[in-house]
């Protein structure tokens, strides 16, 4: 059993080093289709990453009506806290409000509020929802109770419709392109890897019709190919990691903190690789032998 194995699996390399430039062809459509996948994955990650901050923007402003005293706004706070969807709440008062202002407007504050000799801008509340509640229909709920509270009118309540509806437009386009790329990249792969195989399989017939005659099992014709189509997918998967870690590097030195790759993104393009050789040798065997 033992020498069995080994005689396979020096087959696999034989069959391998017959067949150079196929078996190169190969290694070199694998990792260039890896490359591929591993771009993707990395500006899904990064994509993710990028949503999540943003979905984090998507918040409701509350103004409050200068009349109200301290008593009259904690009420609202109160009410606004038992509101299902609301994380937390931030009150802004007036004078935080102008200092957020003088920090825009530098240049306008002076003479604006000379000319009107008070501050009119309102006290409010910021309102950070919970991640189940930042989509469009969580946030309108949140926003129609907001909105039915005593003390706070309809159009005191701010609510960016238009940027989380255009959020999770890009959002679920940019997801669906990434799918779709990702499946035409890992097929294209497969079906590379398989007719390589399927190649060496016609090239190779006379030697398996003599296995074949001479009593080999299915097994020890079969599993020589199966090794070559992992050899073949363990190098694309291991030029395409080198290609993707040089690369990042390159783009690190250009733009710190562009993109951020979790270093297991490597190892999973091996071990892909690994697999798309297998499975390509696998479909291509079980077709033609």
């Amino acid at each position: 059993m033992n020498d069995s194995f080994i005689f396979v699996l020096k087959e696999g390399f034989v069959g391998l080093k017959r067949s150079r430039f196929a078996g190169f062809v190969a290694m070199i459509t694998v990792a260039i289709s890896l490359i591929l996948i591993g771009i993707f994955l990395i500006i899904t990650v990064n994509l993710g990453g990028f949503v999540e901050t943003l979905r984090n923007r998507v918040e409701l402003e509350v103004f409050l009506d200068d009349s109200l005293d301290e008593d009259a706004i904690q009420m609202i706070a109160n009410d606004i806290k038992k509101i299902e969807g609301v994380k937390e709440i931030q009150f802004v008062s007036k004078e935080m409000a102008l200092m957020e202002y003088r920090k825009l407007f530098k240049d306008k504050e002076d003479d604006y509020f000379q000319a009107l000799g008070y501050n009119p801008l309102p006290a409010s509340f910021k309102i950070k929802l919970k991640e189940d509640f930042r989509t469009v229909g969580g946030a309108e709920s949140v926003y129609d109770k907001l909105s039915v509270l005593d003390d706070i009118h309809p159009e005191d309540v701010v609510f960016r419709r238009e940027f989380v509806l255009l959020l999770e437009k890009y959002i679920k386009t940019a997801i669906a392109i990434d799918f779709i790329v990702g499946i035409i990249v890992c097929l294209s792969a497969l079906l590379l890897v398989s007719n390589n195989i399927r190649l060496i399989i016609f090239a190779r017939t006379k030697i398996i019709e003599t296995m074949e005659l001479v009593g080999a099992t299915k097994s020890f014709i079969r599993f020589p190919l199966y090794i070559q189509g992992v050899i073949q997918g363990l190098f694309g998967g291991f030029f395409s990691t080198l290609f993707l870690y040089g690369l990042l590097k390159v783009a690190a030195l250009e733009i710190p903190g562009f993109f951020t790759v979790d270093w297991r993104l490597y190892f999973v393009l091996v071990g892909l690789g690994a697999l798309l050789g297998f499975s390509g040798s696998f479909i291509a065997v079980r077709k033609y032998l």
